[in-house]
């Protein structure tokens, strides 16, 4: 029995949409936060250095955040762009991470000349992403570590020789709250993860090391926040305000990019008794349709929860002994379709051949060709042979879009394997906590009404799993760290006062 797919993206409410974003490891979660930590670090620079320091603050917040959240991708996207001038490089972007499954690079450098007809090297490639990679990273970090900074003291230095008498720490007359930029102005970008092996010269992974730079938003990010923290260091004014940089920048990391995740983790163990992932309500509703699907074309309301079971999960085989031998890959096992369809000849009964080979051949499209070649992996050798609505192909084309878009089929863009087999792990949790909850209940069935509570609770635990970890984030962010940080200029000095306007303070004293 088929069932019908719904399309990918037409089930999205804006509260799955939204829980889903912040679930995500991309930058909305982090630019999120960032109008809290605005908010809260220049209204409590505010309460305790007056103008001077909350005009600081709002400065050095929103035009650090810009750069820090888009300035390595801005830059990676102009040096690619000179790159294509400069090499004659295709205006194709390619991914340069790989894994057993995805090779983005192979394939750029089998099916791309440059633009006089060359062929473009793997060498070449890589010393091009790595001076990309790099030359983006140190331009951020100069401009957050050393000229903004020097930008801002300049400021602060000409209001003090135009208006010394004006620049009272105590002026209750300015609101820096009027003034605060949009959170709007931001924009981020979600790249993709990791996992790359290349060995190309100089005993320098420089395809690895290119690749986490240029897809890891955790990578991008920690790499400016190490400019960050050690050019502001050098560029503070005095020791008092150059201890209170380090440790506002130093423990800011963790509840800016790790928190919310977990949070996430050890509020889903607590509730799912070990498991600490779970489904995206967006595929979880996608997922639900699905399954609606079963209903309707059955013309049922409710299903036995066993046989629901065997439909969708399928015979739960292992592969083959005879097929162990035939797989290749040396972190992913992965067989090339041919030598699959051939050994199919002799797992199962001639006159289902036809119908398996059409399966296989629709689960090798779940990612590219690599050099021309299709591939299943491990995984999708059991699904083809353990059947499963769930394990459709058709279906999971579409479930995998819901996620990742279309750039998990690209030749030249790379989702991770592992990333796919995580969620499809998510799903396969989710089908079985339904089935789990059939089977404890009364009648022993799945029901239409159990599938959409499911959906529901789904929903209502990802936001309050993942908006506890924000909550918790913003909270140390916009206060409880400049809090601290104001703590230990009072333990080290004994005054309250902003250090890095000590010199003018000083200065006023003596006119005085």
């Amino acid at each position: 029995m088929s069932i019908r797919i719904p399309l990918a993206n037409t089930n999205n409410v804006m509260s799955r949409n939204l829980v889903k974003q912040m679930a995500s490891d991309g930058f909305l979660p982090v630019i999120a936060l960032e109008a809290f930590v605005e908010a809260g670090r220049t209204y409590q620079a505010y309460q305790r250095g007056g103008f001077d320091e909350a005009r600081e603050r709002i400065t050095e917040e929103f035009s650090g955040a810009v750069f820090w959240l888009g300035g390595v991708t801005a830059l990676n996207w102009l040096f690619e762009k000179l790159g294509q001038k400069m090499l004659k490089l295709p205006k194709t972007v390619v991914d340069i991470a790989s894994d057993d499954v995805r090779k983005p690079l192979d394939n750029y450098l089998k099916f791309e000349k440059t633009k006089d007809g060359a062929q473009i090297l793997e060498k070449t490639m890589a010393k091009f992403k790595f001076a990309k990679v790099i030359s983006s990273v140190l331009i951020a970090n100069a401009f957050i570590g050393f000229i903004l900074p020097k930008i801002n003291q300049a400021i602060t230095r000409s209001y003090h020789k135009q208006k010394p008498q004006e620049q009272n720490i105590n002026n209750q007359n300015f609101n820096p709250f009027n003034q605060r930029p949009s959170i709007d102005t931001f924009a981020g970008k979600n790249k993709d993860k990791n996992d790359d092996k290349k060995d190309v010269s100089f005993g320098l992974n420089l395809l690895s090391i290119a690749n986490k730079f240029e897809s890891d938003r955790n990578y991008k990010l920690l790499a400016v926040d190490a400019g960050t923290a050690s050019g502001r260091a050098y560029s503070a004014r005095n020791n008092d305000e150059r201890v209170e940089i380090l440790f506002r920048d130093l423990s800011s990391i963790y509840f800016y990019m790790f928190n919310m995740a977990n949070m996430n983790n050890w509020l889903n163990k607590l509730e799912q008794k070990g498991n600490g992932s779970r489904l995206d309500p967006v595929s979880a509703e996608f997922a639900t349709k699905y399954m609606q699907g079963y209903f309707e074309e059955k013309g049922v309301d409710k299903v036995n929860a066993e046989v629901f079971a065997r439909e969708f999960l399928g015979k739960n085989g292992d592969i083959p002994e005879s097929l162990k031998g035939k797989f290749a890959g040396e972190k992913i096992k992965i067989i090339n379709l041919d030598i699959f369809k051939e050994e199919l000849k002799h797992l199962v009964p001639e006159s289902e051949l036809k119908n398996y080979e059409q399966i296989a051949e629709k689960m090798s499209q779940l990612q590219p060709q690599i050099k021309g070649i299709s591939i299943l992996t491990e995984n999708q050798v059991k699904d083809v042979l353990n059947g499963g609505h769930i394990n459709n192909p058709e279906f999971l084309k579409e479930f995998y879009k819901n996620r990742f878009g279309n750039k998990f089929m690209d030749k030249y863009k790379y989702v991770a394997q592992n990333d796919l087999d995580a969620i499809k792990k998510e799903l396969l949790d989710y089908v079985n906590s339904i089935i789990d909850t059939a089977r404890k209940s009364d009648t022993k069935e799945v029901t239409a009404k159990l599938l959409r509570k499911a959906s529901n609770h789904n929903l209502k635990m990802n936001a309050i799993n993942w908006g506890s970890g924000f909550v918790i984030s913003a909270l140390f962010l916009s206060t409880i760290i400049p809090k601290l940080q104001y703590q230990i200029t009072k333990w080290r000095t004994g005054s309250n006062e902003f250090p890095g306007t000590a010199q003018y303070r000083q200065q006023e004293n003596k006119v005085s």
